[in-house]
């Protein structure tokens, strides 16, 4: 069937190409709808992480239950009377809300010298409540906002921290005893305000943002910008849009960078135009099917399958490559195109194979962004090694053929030379070879446990970007990054169950002895410790009343607060009292970095040590992203286990079923193994760790790496036992033949894949470095060391043959 799919390209060259632009055409047009996604929260793993763990130990001794004069409901509202007047629930529950278009967050945070003076007060005021007038933003929620506690004689009062007076008038009178507020309310800090409040929060509900809308708000936070206040920007709607930019960045700059790179390899090869534009528009056209193709499975361009196109690229030209070659080597000979490409057909298709098995290794990933990735550079690879054989087969049957002088560039250029040198240095010392080897094993055995993992995608931005820079400076400021989180239960969902001092107490010494324990949480927000905190302020001891009437009194009145607060403040307890939410600010202690998996993995260690402290039956359940980024780290890390080892598996049977040898097959895997190992030295040397991306290398590189060895070991089996040569002989022959097109498809694609390191984010770089360096050590080992081992094996085997038998 193949060949006479090349008849009928040899005969209908014209036909042929018309039918490929017919295809193109089709695949243009959808490829036009493919659109880019920012959002990170799609590449996290389908599976869910084990969270929810029993606390206390035995049976609990539930105390009587806390009378209340009515239950609070959700949609309540809250009014305040005056300065100093008590927060009073209406009896009416407030009409729900109606549907929010504002789906995201946009985080605004102010530090100047002057912060607490009135007029900068006066002028932040003033310039946030006029962002809303955008249409982009909701209504801004701070400190200004929000409410503390007092005692006024005998009662303890709800005080609002901004003063009664005229909007956006500020005294100085009135800015000081903003702050004496906030020094005496430990609750706001690291949430509403930093910890040493040089910082205030604003908060705003928002729309997903494009670029020019987040410069129009920008341009509105100038006024403040040009009175020496520094402006810092977070939240999810600036990530998302930041990450757009460098989407749509990478996807331009990288796919030209590629192009450029591997027309100058061409060039400086094979001296000859049409050995440049043919395998370049030949891949162009794979890109356009793969886009294409990827838009009608539904799939969006995010931060992992972003060089899908230079993947296709890369790996789809080296096609181009073996058949021009070849193509140059029997056209003196007097072979046409078709000839010669029926000659290294099998080569392609089983070089496609176990690219594809690389790649496909990846559907096995619980991860669905590298699942979408395996497919869709594993169908661009299917659809260039079918343009190799058709498109390009009809361009060259239609071209002029090559000049003698360009043939003669081709065989006796600087590769040429290159080749004959490599074939002098194995024969020559391929025991050296083979100990380097061994030596590749022990370095991968010593390292691969050594590995750091990165799941934090604010690590992937560049340093130098202002939004990471801000955010960096944000998380600093405000006690970490996003915190872990605890929801306890009550046992049977017990209303009021928290609301009882025994339980709520022991809640309390849970929380204090996290603390204590783990110095990577930097503060703890909870029910608890706002009791406590009111409990001070009332009686001056903090700590969890003993006298139910007090306990009351102070939880009623932070759970009406509670409800007014649009930040996390506002999910600390339940209605019904049943249930309590704990939020963990962590900050790397030992690396003084922000939270990484080191500190996730410490925080949670003590997180469930410290469970048998809990009532007795209470259900804990972790969430918050450092936990979900915890598991998600050991995820990518089996994915990574699973896919390599599958991907060695298939590539191992498809070469023993292609040459039905198992000597051959075991030779096959020799060169992917160098490449794989050596990368975990490089990583290690590099400190480069595994993250969303890199955690592909090895399945890909297995599948990719293994071309250059299928192509070796066919041209090396159809020699054995034709002319009683010697193995030595015949690995050099193979060597001069095979090395060019190896070389060069390899030089090919690995300068294609280093100009990955022009990304913006870092996982991407490190792709492309941790690629080549694989590409690189799997043509060098299918060149030096899998020779080198054929030749040892060789040797033994005819010493032990030849070994006489002892006497019985």
């Amino acid at each position: 069937m193949k060949h006479s799919l090349l008849t009928f390209v040899g005969k209908h060259a014209k036909l042929t190409l018309v039918i490929i632009f017919a295809i193109t055409a089709f695949f243009l047009y959808h490829a036009t709808f493919l659109t880019l996604d920012a959002d990170y929260t799609t590449l996290m793993a389908d599976v869910k992480p084990p969270s929810t763990y029993e606390g206390g130990v035995g049976k609990s001794a539930h105390a009587p239950l806390l009378t209340t004069d009515t239950e609070i409901p959700d949609t309540m509202s809250l009014t305040t009377r005056g300065l100093g007047s008590y927060l009073v629930a209406d009896s009416e529950g407030a009409t729900p809300p109606e549907e929010n278009p504002f789906t995201s967050s946009y985080l605004v945070m102010v530090e100047s010298p002057t912060l607490y003076s009135g007029a900068t007060l006066s002028l932040i005021e003033e310039t946030m409540h006029a962002l809303p007038e955008t249409g982009f933003v909701g209504e801004p929620f701070s400190v200004l906002d929000f409410v503390t506690l007092e005692k006024r004689g005998s009662r303890l009062v709800s005080v609002p921290f901004s003063t009664p007076r005229e909007r956006f008038q500020w005294s100085d009178e009135d800015a000081l005893l903003l702050k004496e507020r906030m020094e005496n309310d430990p609750i706001i800090k690291g949430y509403l305000v930093s910890e040493d409040l040089s910082n205030i929060l604003f908060s705003f509900q928002s729309l997903p943002l494009t670029q020019e809308m987040e410069d129009e708000l920008s341009a509105c936070l100038d006024v403040l910008r040009e009175n020496g206040v520094t402006v810092y920007i977070n939240g999810i709607a600036a990530l998302t849009n930041r990450l757009m930019f460098y989407l749509g960045r990478d996807l331009s700059i990288l796919l030209s960078l590629c192009f450029v790179a591997i027309l100058t390899i061409y060039y400086l090869s094979f001296r000859a135009k049409r050995s440049v534009l043919l395998p370049l528009s030949m891949s162009a056209i794979g890109i356009i099917w793969t886009f294409g193709t990827m838009r009608l499975l539904g799939y969006t361009l995010n931060i992992v399958n972003i060089v899908t196109p230079c993947m296709v690229l890369n790996l789809g030209s080296s096609y181009a490559i073996h058949i021009i070659g070849e193509y140059y080597t029997d056209y003196p000979k007097g072979l046409n195109a078709v000839q010669s490409t029926r000659k290294i057909l099998r080569t392609i298709v089983f070089a496609c194979i176990t690219t594809v098995i690389g790649f496909g290794s990846l559907l096995f990933s619980q991860t669905p962004a590298l699942r979408e990735f395996g497919i869709s550079v594993g169908i661009g690879i299917i659809y260039c090694a079918i343009l190799a054989a058709t498109y390009l087969v009809a361009l060259l049957t239609l071209v002029v053929p090559p000049k003698r002088e360009q043939i003669t560039t081709y065989k006796t250029g600087y590769l040429a030379r290159a080749v004959n040198g490599i074939e002098h240095l194995v024969l020559k010392y391929w025991k050296i070879f083979c100990a380097l080897f061994l030596l590749i094993i022990a370095g991968y055995a010593l390292t691969k446990d050594h590995i750091p993992i990165n799941t934090n995608y604010m690590s992937y931005m560049p340093k130098r970007d202002p939004f990471s820079q801000s955010s960096q400076h944000f998380s600093r400021q405000m006690g970490g990054e996003t915190p872990y989180i605890l929801t306890i239960e009550a046992p049977e969902g017990e209303a009021q169950f928290f609301l009882q001092s025994e339980n709520l107490t022991q809640v309390n010494a849970y929380e204090s002895a996290i603390a204590a324990q783990c110095p990577d949480v930097t503060r703890i927000l909870s029910f608890a410790s706002y009791v406590s905190f009111a409990n001070q302020v009332y009686s001056g001891q903090a700590g969890i009343p003993e006298t139910s009437g007090l306990l009351n009194l102070l939880s009623r009145m932070i759970m009406l607060i509670s409800r007014q607060s649009q930040q996390d403040i506002g999910d600390i307890i339940n209605a019904d009292g049943s249930a309590l939410t704990i939020y963990l600010q962590n900050y790397d202690s030992e690396e003084q970095t922000l939270s990484s998996i080191g500190s996730a993995k410490r925080i949670e260690a003590t997180v469930l040590s410290l469970l048998p402290l809990l009532p007795a039956g209470t259900t804990v359940t972790l969430s918050g992203e450092p936990h979900v980024s915890l598991y998600f780290s050991d995820t990518l890390m089996a994915d990574q286990a699973r896919s390599t080892w599958i991907s060695y598996i298939l590539v191992f049977l498809a070469v023993f079923i292609a040459f039905r040898s198992l000597s051959l097959a075991l030779y096959s895997i020799i060169p992917v193994l160098c490449g794989v190992m050596a990368n975990y030295v490089f990583m290690y040397l590099l400190n480069i760790p595994f993250d969303m991306i890199t955690v592909i290398f090895s399945a890909v590189a297995v599948g990719t790496g293994v071309d250059y060895a299928i192509h070796f070991l066919i041209r090396y089996k159809n020699k054995v036992g034709l002319d009683g040569r010697s193995v030595q002989e015949l690995l050099g022959e193979t060597i001069r033949e095979t090395g060019r097109p190896i070389i060069l498809s390899s030089l090919a694609i690995v300068g294609g894949m280093l100009m990955l390191l022009f990304a913006s984010y870092t996982p991407v770089r490190y792709f492309g470095t941790l690629m080549s360096l694989a590409l690189l050590d799997c043509m060098l080992a299918t060149l030096f060391i899998m020779p080198s081992m054929i030749i040892l094996v060789t040797t033994l085997s005819q010493r032990f043959k030849n070994r006489p038998s002892r006497p019985a």
